[in-house]
């Protein structure tokens, strides 16, 4: 084939022959002839290509861009910032939108595990769990799933601090290890790895007590019915602020237990922190309620009687249980710029409180061409860079490349329901959806994309509770070990909440 006419050539004669030269390049080494053969892809004529192939076509370039990466960087770092992440990301993600709708498992099997493996690696290892989990999900005998998913739960146990967990989480990666080396689609070198760390593992603790993977009491025993099924469903769609949650759904899971540490402070200083944090937990868990009362159809709710709208006759919905999600969504959103706000506080940048946002607050005076901020950039904090590279899915004017597909229509949600005009309909209306005044959404659409809104709020919250963990647990080894003081602080009771 002529690399410089596509022309006449069927798609799959494209993807086969890009997907051959890729590898090709990458197996001999050539960084350059790899990133000339990448923008080589320009030249490709998308038009006569379905859906199914741009998703393989997106597929290979994400591959591509790991080998670039592989081929620079042959030992792994932990740069806050890799071009070539950003890139498998992106393309990764574009793969999976666009393969939806076609029985495809290998390939999407392929995508989620890439994904799962990168997000573990970048620090938003929370997240890296759902990817291996939709994978298993369309093939629960994938087995570079299940063994990377054990890989990533080993690498997560470091972040949870309270032991009895983490030994749960030791317990889960182990199981997913030693599966794994069951199937043959797992690479030999694969293997050699997972082998070692389930010989690590077994190395440390006594096997009979690692295959007690103990059987829980159903904690859900003395609840009312009603708070049973919402507590159910968060456990489900793994919403609870509980690392546990991340790897079970069952009712021992059902609390929102995780909490920033300790803090050692001078007489003088308040423990701002603690307060904020009870904050931002709290209006999680309060859109989360709202969110999920949303999804309940009860009939028409009583403040929505005897109130005067008019039918315009363009398919809109008006209802208490839309202006629920709506709040959910909002507060949900809002909890970013406060986690930036809280990291301009604790890490003492001395930004401009009203200038910082979640996208700005990482650079030198929050402007993006004077480089990232070395207090957090060299801070050499796993769950601060996975909050960094978390803030990358946002939309901003100024920050205007994002790593998540739906990122710019995410932002655009927020600020139509914030500043503008915006409306929820039920089936869409071709005549006004063009129209620029109202943003327009069908409902179920939109619920689905508040859900993403609340699942990333709960990882950025996890992340920063881990992130000051770990920066707490520096300093204090390097503290002055003059006399301190111990204020404890109770948990407040459940009955003081009103």
């Amino acid at each position: 084939m002529d690399i410089w006419n596509f022309e006449n050539k069927s798609s799959m004669q494209i993807l086969e022959f890009f997907g051959n030269l890729f590898d090709s390049y990458f197996s001999n080494k050539n960084l350059t002839k790899l990133l000339d053969s990448i923008q080589l892809t320009n030249n490709i004529n998308i038009d006569t290509f379905d859906n199914h192939s741009l998703a393989i076509l997106n597929y290979f370039l994400g591959n591509a861009w790991s080998y670039v990466a592989k081929l620079k960087n042959p030992i792994p770092n932990f740069d806050f910032e890799v071009e070539e992440i950003d890139k498998e990301i992106t393309f990764y993600r574009k793969a999976f939108e666009l393969i939806q709708g076609y029985d495809d498992k290998f390939i999407s099997c392929q995508i989620l595990t890439n994904l799962g493996n990168l997000f573990s690696h970048i620090g938003r290892f929370v997240e890296a769990q759902e990817y291996y989990n939709l994978c298993l999900d369309i093939d629960d005998k994938f087995g570079m799933a299940i063994g990377n998913k054990g890989f990533s739960l080993f690498h997560y146990a470091r972040e949870v601090f309270d032991p009895y967990h983490q030994f749960i989480f030791i317990q889960y990666a182990r199981r997913y290890l030693k599966d794994s080396l069951k199937f043959s689609d797992v690479y030999v070198e694969a293997k050699k790895d997972f082998s070692s760390i389930v010989k690590q593992i077994e190395d440390k603790y006594p096997i009979s007590i690692l295959d007690d993977l103990k059987k829980y009491d159903n904690y859900y025993n003395t609840l009312e019915k009603e708070e049973v099924e919402y507590r159910t469903w968060c456990a489900e769609n793994r919403l609870f602020l509980n690392p546990l949650n991340d790897v079970l759904t069952d009712s021992v899971v059902a609390t929102d237990y995780l909490f920033i540490p300790s803090m050692v402070l001078s007489v003088y200083e308040k423990p701002i922190f603690h307060t904020m944090y009870n904050q931002l937990k709290q209006e999680f868990v309060s859109s989360r309620y709202l969110f999920y009362e949303s999804l309940l159809y009860n009939g028409t709710h009583f403040s929505d009687k005897n109130v005067t709208l008019m039918d315009t006759l363009d398919y809109s919905a008006y209802s208490f249980r839309i202006e629920k999600t709506k709040i959910a969504f909002r507060v949900c959103y809002s909890i970013f710029d406060k986690i930036a706000y809280f990291l301009n506080l604790y890490f003492k940048l001395g930004n401009k409180s009203d200038k910082v946002t979640f996208r700005n607050i990482w650079y030198v005076n929050l402007k993006k061409d004077h480089g990232l901020n070395n207090k957090l950039a060299k801070a050499e904090n796993w769950a601060l860079r996975g909050l960094y590279w978390l803030s990358k899915d946002l939309y901003e004017k100024e920050f205007d490349i994002t790593i998540e597909p739906q990122a710019k229509e995410i932002a655009k949600i927020r600020n139509y329901i914030e500043h503008k005009s915006f409306k929820v309909i039920e089936t869409l209306n071709f005549r006004h959806a063009e129209e620029a005044e109202t943003y327009e959404i069908n409902r179920d659409l939109f619920i689905e994309k508040t859900l993403k809104v609340i699942k990333l709020s709960r990882s950025a919250l996890m992340y920063l509770a881990y992130s000051i963990y770990e920066e707490e647990s520096k300093r204090d080894k390097f503290r002055n070990r003059a006399t301190i003081m111990p204020v404890n602080f109770i948990n407040l009771d459940d009955e003081l909440k009103t």
